[in-house]
């Protein structure tokens, strides 16, 4: 766990379903999983896994997290925690944002959060960049898009419980070499990263 910032003092939430181990801290007035969920969750009878490693690779669910299409998302927080609603995201990267704004297709920008939320490891570009001064440590687990693993190092995307229309759910993206964080709605067939945030969805 390099990427996690070493000057922080990190809970810990024990998932019982798994005796797995996430570091927490207090972000925003919420306490939020430093780290990306690793939860599997089994395929059902006669249908295909909507979670995975990337390419296949257990170590890359260790270090990075699973990837998770959006049904599955649902179910990777443990009891007592819950999958970040879009209203829970935007606290976060507003509080982040030295700017934001929203462009003509819906996408809210978030200037200024990649550096601070994201993780000085695992990413391609020169970490000097990167402060996680806050332990947030975004690492780049990249995504599962159109069922083809791509982009670690490069980018991260996080999903949201909040969706829109039958087909899409927003999503918050992180790009190596980005300064901004975007939040938008995204295709929910796609594998990406889970967060996970203490208490109960409003």
């Amino acid at each position: 766990m390099d990427y996690l910032n070493p000057d922080i003092s990190y809970g810990e939430m024990l998932d019982t379903r798994d005796n797995q181990v996430y570091r927490t801290l207090v972000i925003s007035n919420h306490v939020w999983t430093a780290q990306s969920m690793n939860y599997k969750i089994e395929a059902e009878e006669n249908r295909e896994a909507t979670n995975w490693c990337y390419k296949n690779d257990p170590d890359n669910c260790k270090k990075l997290g699973r990837l998770y299409a959006w049904d599955a998302a649902q179910k990777a927080c443990p009891e007592g925690w819950h999958l970040p609603t879009v209203d829970d995201w935007k606290e976060l990267l507003e509080d982040q944002s030295c700017n934001t704004t929203q462009s003509d297709d819906g996408t809210w920008i978030y200037d200024c959060t990649g550096n601070r939320l994201k993780a000085t490891d695992s990413w391609d570009s020169q970490k000097e960049e990167r402060k996680n001064a806050l332990g947030f440590s975004v690492t780049g687990a990249g995504i599962r898009f159109e069922k083809k693993d791509i982009g670690i190092n490069e980018a991260a995307i996080f999903w949201s419980a909040t969706d829109t229309l039958s087909f899409y759910a927003f999503a918050v993206i992180f790009q190596d070499n980005e300064n901004s964080t975007l939040l938008g709605a995204i295709d929910k067939e796609n594998g990406f990263s889970v967060r996970c945030i203490k208490g109960k969805a409003e």
